[in-house]
């Protein structure tokens, strides 16, 4: 089958469109005919060396696409079912892809696999860090620091799910996508407005930020008893500090893609290119650069849609 290949690590240069050997589906593993996938910045890091990697491997960690075989223990997936995953470091820029079943979660008829695979990832950090993280509750006043990016987007529509009041930080085009999309949240520009200015007020911070600007300023905003919850800072010497890492589930994913359909939360798509290592490394220097607008999507085969 045809894969984007990182024939070096660190050196998305030798990214290459390559033949690689075909996959075997074990018991417990649904293979997937991939339609789209994501591009995630842990895939950056993974290709970058610092989240392991190895020579000649196979990127991506999202995946939608069509179900073509199934293993022998696999009763909750046949083949022909639509199916979206998030699977760190599985390998899906190719076409086929090998998914854990406990990792699955079916795509409704109304969902495009764009959609379905623009949530993933990010949205399920998002979602999971204020429903299992923060507990959220209704009534409490949340703060989401990147609310326009993929996790903090997913973030807003979880804390607003629960009943809570909700504000969040941006800029530039993200903040009025915000602005437009959920006039119900107070969202700051994070270049000019002081999250702080009106003191600890916030019940609950999540943090996709991590530096110690965003952290002070978030302490800060936060009340005694409240919680800061970061997925990029590891640890702070503030009691009301948590560390933050997504156990990924098809449950959750189940959750956002039903959610998707029910018109109850949405996805924001910045582009879809067709998988290739040329627009891998465009989407990768992207990222890297800022100011993307919603996920990156590249697509194999038929429509996506």
């Amino acid at each position: 089958m045809k894969a984007v290949v990182l024939n070096r690590l660190g050196d998305f240069d030798s990214l290459v469109d390559a033949e690689v050997r075909d996959l075997k589906v074990s018991a417990d593993e649904i293979l997937v005919k991939t339609h789209a996938v994501a591009v995630d910045p842990i895939d950056i890091k993974i290709g970058n060396g610092s989240r392991g990697g190895q020579n000649g491997m196979v990127l991506g960690s999202s995946v939608a696409g069509d179900v073509i075989a199934v293993g022998r223990n696999v009763r909750g997936f046949k083949v022909g079912d639509r199916l979206a995953a998030n699977v760190r470091g599985g390998e899906t820029y190719a076409e086929e892809v090998l998914v854990p079943e406990r990792l699955a979660a079916h795509i409704p008829d109304n969902v495009t696999y764009a959609a379905a695979v623009s949530v993933v990832l990010g949205g399920q950090t998002g979602y999971s860090g204020i429903v299992r993280g923060l507990q959220v509750k209704s009534g409490q006043h949340v703060l989401v620091h990147g609310g326009s990016g993929s996790v903090g987007l997913m973030a807003i529509q979880a804390a607003l799910d629960a009943g809570a009041e909700v504000s969040a930080t941006a800029s530039g085009w993200g903040l009025q996508m915000l602005r437009e999309k959920f006039p119900q949240v107070t969202v700051f520009d994070y270049k000019t407005d002081d999250v702080a200015a009106n003191g600890a007020v916030y019940d609950a911070v999540y943090d996709t930020v991590g530096s110690d600007q965003v952290l002070t300023a978030s302490f800060k905003a936060t009340k005694p008893n409240g919680h800061v919850l970061s997925i990029v800072a590891r640890s702070h010497r503030d009691p009301r500090f948590v560390h933050f890492f997504n156990q990924a589930s098809g449950e959750t994913v189940q959750i956002l893609l039903d959610s998707l359909s029910s018109g109850r939360f949405i996805s924001v798509i910045d582009s879809e290119l067709p998988l290739s290592a040329d627009n891998v490394r465009l989407d990768y220097a992207r990222l890297q650069q800022g100011g993307v607008h919603g996920k990156l999507i590249l697509t194999v085969g038929q429509s996506v849609y």
